[in-house]
């Protein structure tokens, strides 16, 4: 019996000590995961409950263009920082602040309402003797603040913008290099306030991070052809995106989308349906309409099935296996030959070549055009382009794809890698958006390794269509820009789109330029602008022409 007893009470004692030392072990693990894994996180939430902020900087580094303009952190100014609990807002300091900022006793009453507890007033005027009065002032100091994006909202779409709350990009660069340009060039106003939420004496001061190691991002990006694009679309309150590259390079001289936000407000945008926050360059898909008719003519061309002076008849549609394609000319266009229906954009002669070439030849040549898959700058909002596949290609299909419409959705940005292409007489040079990284002295750390050159199409077959984009601006539906200085060549394209039933028709126009030593590619979308030729190619000129007039004013 007593060994009976001696074994139960070994046993509950061994229950007891296994339990008490998993507890044990339970606390100490718990203990070494808060004090060193989760130790620096629950002391920067401490501090961030004890202290009240107002950032100086962004906290990132800087975006730069291609000739190092600062393309954000770049517009400065002084603002006066009050700590509103140590402030005793009397008559005196009214007149004070009056004298500064130039605001009325009721609007200072009413800047001293907000919840925060650092007040952030601008500077208008402000003297030697103003300076040494408000320096002479306890809980108030004069600083000078950088804003992250220029006042005029440039390359917005782009650049993208950040979280405030956590420094963290949401879109465009701020987004692709967030982990490179966060957490740099700090400085901010700071009070430290204790468990009774009194400030600390002392506390209340100007700081700046010691850490100088910055990095920042450089673009290919050219700030006086960004602003050229910009206001050529806002000039002409025109929707929709452009594009410009470097043909000699793919290097993206310029990338603009409209409606255009201000980053500064981004909580404006959120629930718009007027789509501000998408970059339409690179993030929206579209029919192409007639500039597909590019692609259709080299396939055709390759192919041999026709030649620049085989004779069609126009009579303003064509009809086959149960549909029927109307041309643009409603009564069409009479004969004409196959280079006068490139000028003039003619659906029927497209469709009857379509039908010779057969869809499978049309798609492939697409597809090493660059319309297949995303160009891939290094955005991530960058989509990838819709090609019809399976059944969507047999049969009656070859009436929409021989036209750049059905189930063919394209982004503005692989447009132009395609008329880049074209401008480089078959050479493809991938397009590109980053430059390179810089230091804090602006000495480059890494750049970009340009991927080598490939042929994908015959020069002989790309000088035969170039020929006939010439003849677009001399001739056809883009004459309307005909007698740029140095010329140009391009194809215009009017596609059909329906949202939620509702039809629109959209606007393209992509060239280059010069007609015969091509430097620039330039692909402009207009939404619903009815037709490529009265909505886009006029933008297309506006840009050339003022591109030509900085590079005289340059040269000089």
């Amino acid at each position: 019996m007593r060994k009976k007893s001696n074994t139960k009470q070994n046993k509950r004692l061994s229950i007891v000590l296994f339990t008490f030392s998993f507890i044990f072990i339970s606390l100490f693990a718990r203990l070494i995961y808060i004090q060193g894994y989760k130790g620096k996180e629950y002391y920067e939430r401490a501090i961030r409950q004890s202290e009240i902020k107002i950032d100086l900087t962004s906290n990132r580094g800087t975006v730069y263009d291609r000739n190092n303009v600062a393309l954000t952190d770049n517009e400065k100014e002084d603002i006066v920082v009050i700590l509103k609990r140590n402030f005793n807002l009397d008559k005196e300091k009214i007149d004070i602040l009056k004298k500064v900022t130039k605001l009325s006793e009721k609007e200072i009453y009413n800047k001293f309402e907000s919840k925060s507890d650092l007040i952030e007033l601008k500077i208008k005027y402000l003297n030697d003797e103003l300076r040494k009065e408000i320096e002479n002032k306890s809980a108030i100091l004069i600083v000078n603040k950088t804003y992250r994006y220029r006042s005029e909202n440039i390359l917005t779409h782009v650049l993208g913008y950040i979280n405030k709350y956590e420094n963290k990009g949401v879109s465009g660069v701020e987004k692709a290099k967030n982990n490179l340009l966060k957490d740099q060039n700090k400085e901010y106003v700071e009070a430290f306030v204790d468990a009774r939420k009194n400030v600390v004496p002392g506390s209340f001061k100007k700081y700046k991070s010691k850490d100088i190691n910055h990095k920042n991002v450089k673009l290919t990006i050219d700030y006086d052809i960004q602003s050229i694009v910009e206001k050529a679309l806002d000039k002409k309150h025109k929707n929709g995106a452009v594009v410009v590259s470097d043909v000699n390079t793919g290097e993206i001289l310029a990338m603009a989308s409209r409606p255009n936000f201000n980053p500064n407000k981004v909580e404006d945008y959120i629930d718009s349906e007027n789509q501000e926050l998408l970059n339409k360059a690179i993030q929206c898909k579209y029919p192409p309409g007639s500039i597909f008719k590019i692609i259709v003519t080299l396939a055709a061309f390759e192919e041999g099935v026709v030649d620049e002076e085989e004779k069609f008849e126009c009579n303003g549609y064509i009809e086959f296996d149960g549909i029927k394609i109307k041309c643009w000319e409603r009564d069409g266009h009479g004969e004409e030959t196959f280079k006068e229906a490139f000028y003039n954009s003619c659906n029927p002669v497209f469709v009857e070549v379509g039908k010779r070439l057969g869809s499978k030849k049309i798609l492939e040549t697409a597809k090493r055009m660059g319309l297949s898959d995303k160009v891939d700058i290094g955005l991530e909002e960058e989509k990838e382009t819709s090609l019809p596949k399976g059944d969507t290609v047999k049969g009656n299909a070859i009436g929409n794809i021989s036209i750049g419409q059905g189930d063919i959705e394209v982004t503005p940005l692989q447009v132009n890698q395609m008329t880049q292409i074209i401008a480089n007489n078959g050479a493809y040079k991938k397009l590109y958006l980053f430059d390179s990284i810089l230091d804090q002295n602006m000495n480059e750390i890494e750049n970009h390794k340009i991927e080598k050159d490939k042929v994908v199409m015959s020069p002989f077959i790309i000088n035969r269509t170039k020929k006939l984009m010439e003849g677009v601006v001399e001739a056809g539906t883009a004459k309307n820009i005909k007698g740029i200085q140095g010329n140009s060549a391009g194809k215009t394209g009017s596609a059909e789109y329906y949202v939620n039933g509702q039809k629109f028709v959209h606007g393209w126009f992509t060239g280059y330029y010069p007609a015969k030593v091509p430097k620039y590619a330039v692909t402009v979308f207009v939404y619903d602008g009815k037709s490529g030729g009265g909505a886009a190619a006029p933008v297309f000129k506006d840009i050339i022409e003022n591109i030509n007039n900085i590079k005289q004013v340059q040269a000089q």
